[in-house]
């Protein structure tokens, strides 16, 4: 048996974390090898939502990109029975062509197919994966069930999200006549008790329709609901007849929010945690892929300085991971004030119902919330706990 080859790093898992990872690491020179046990393109449940600031850090003008590109200005959005028709500013890809895409920029050598078995420490602090390759530095950037985080990290509690979605070919014609707007502007039904949404994204000849929940476990009901809503529940809906049988047969997956203790977990002894590996998703929309490539740079740069350490301060001191831990700290406050955001969802009151909303499309269109910050400073200052009994007394009183 020869030698094991030996890389600089090595990045496990080929989407836009691990390829923003190793497009920057090539780039500096650093002798990089990516696997993946999938083969390119490959099928990637994803809606597709890409907001502006993805390609600031990839670089990259739209007009560069050669594949599908839709660009929306407006949002349809149901909640509590009410329609809303607001500004909001973002693109839809097909991730079946976007990581592919990505893959291949980033000139990175690269073994497709391989599933990573085993990873182990030899007796030199290198890393060595299925007695094949061995790395000073490892990179995990396989999502939510990475090899390389199992392998390393500790097995830390982790509250698993879930969708249900699927995209598919469909007649263009057939869409146009029953979407609600036009091409590539989403049809959001935001559930009425804000622990998910669903949405209907009209692509030209593709549907991207799906449903997210921050509970796995509540996944299929609520896309029951919103297959029955998006189908009109008997009468015309936004999805064209010929298409509904389609849905079926949904595919499904779990990942993980974003939680400030994730942070914890990103670097320990030349190991490197990005995207969902890490759990990085946005607290409140889900929205997956400007944490990847975020995470996959910086990751890259600390590399790069040959200082693993520093990654965990690059991502706290980001002013995107800063703003989903604020987001993520007046979420868990307001689900101990009150119970949760959304209450019951029974509210009458049509101006609670418009700033939920707007606040969703700000975040949706990739924007901060005014004076989100110093809310957060709030609540981290005066943290609420409620007992048992005051939390059913609550709920007597808004029944």
């Amino acid at each position: 048996m020869g030698a094991i080859p030996t890389y600089d790093a090595i990045v496990v898992g080929g989407g836009p974390a691990g390829s923003s990872c190793a497009t920057n690491l090539v780039n500096s020179g650093v002798h990089t090898l990516l696997l993946d046990r999938s083969f390119f393109p490959r099928v990637k449940l994803c809606a597709g939502w890409v907001t502006a600031p993805v390609w600031d850090i990839l670089e990259l003008s739209t007009k560069e990109y050669p594949h599908g590109l839709w660009k929306f200005d407006k949002a349809h959005v149901h909640y509590q029975r009410r329609n809303y028709q607001l500004n909001a500013h973002g693109y839809f890809i097909r991730r079946y062509e976007f990581d592919d895409f990505l893959l291949k920029r980033s000139q990175v050598e690269t073994r497709q197919g391989h599933h990573v078995q085993e990873i182990i420490q030899d007796s030199d602090g290198y890393w060595v994966i299925d007695q094949q390759f061995r790395t000073k530095y490892l990179v995990g950037a396989g999502g939510s069930h990475c090899p390389v985080a199992r392998a390393v990290f500790p097995q830390h509690k982790k509250n698993l999200c879930g969708t249900q979605e699927k995209e598919f070919e469909a007649n263009p014609r057939e869409i146009a006549a029953c979407r609600i707007g036009e091409d590539g502007e989403p049809e959001i039904l935001l559930h009425d008790d804000l622990k998910g949404y669903s949405w209907n994204v009209p692509k030209s000849s593709w549907l991207n329709i799906g449903t997210g929940t921050a509970k796995a476990r509540e996944v299929k009901a609520a896309w029951d609901k919103a297959r029955a809503f998006f189908q009109g529940n008997g009468t015309e809906g936004s999805i064209p007849n010929t298409s509904r049988s389609t849905l079926d047969r949904m595919k499904g997956h779990g990942y993980v929010g974003f939680n400030a203790n994730h942070l914890e977990f990103s670097q320990s002894n030349n190991v490197l945690l990005i995207g969902d590996a890490l759990g990085l998703a946005q607290p409140l929309t889900g929205e997956g892929i400007l944490p990847a490539l975020l995470s996959g740079t910086l990751c890259a740069e600390a590399i790069i300085s040959n200082a693993p350490e520093s990654y965990q301060k690059r991502l706290q001191s980001h002013p995107t991971i800063i703003s989903y831990q604020d987001l993520h700290s007046v979420r868990t406050w307001s689900k101990r004030r009150f119970n949760g955001i959304g209450g019951n969802g029974r509210s009458n009151s049509k101006l609670v119902a418009w700033l939920v909303v707007k606040i969703f499309i700000t975040l949706f269109s990739g924007k901060k919330i005014p004076g989100l910050h110093q809310l957060a400073q709030i609540t981290k200052s005066n943290p609420a706990t409620i007992s048992k009994d005051e939390a059913v007394r609550q709920r007597k009183v808004s029944h």
